[in-house]
């Protein structure tokens, strides 16, 4: 028990020379740390900035109707071909007329 306890002395003795020692370069790292984290919040936050932004530019945009089903989609979320509009890759495959 008393070997431990003295193991463990030495070790934080050892512990506490290490980070007087090297101090400046432990404070760096921290302001390195901190500064990587608050530019990965600022990313998400630029990510979720995008996310509304577009699901409000679909919001005010103006609606059509597909030519194959009826349904009414944003214009910019609609599917343009040969002149006609469609909601979906789906609505297209099935209006497709095979030869």
């Amino acid at each position: 028990m008393i070997k431990l306890l003295v193991v463990l002395l030495l070790l934080l003795f050892l512990l506490a020379m290490i980070a007087t020692r090297y101090r400046r370069q432990i404070k760096a790292g921290i302001e390195i740390f901190k500064m990587f984290r608050q530019m990965r919040a600022g990313s998400v936050n630029v990510a979720q900035e995008r996310q509304i932004q577009k699901q409000e530019d679909l919001t005010n945009a103006p609606l059509v109707k597909c030519i194959k089903c009826g349904t009414w989609v944003p214009q910019p979320k609609a599917m343009k071909l040969g002149g006609n509009t469609y909601c979906s890759a789906v609505c297209v495959e099935r209006s497709e007329v095979r030869v």
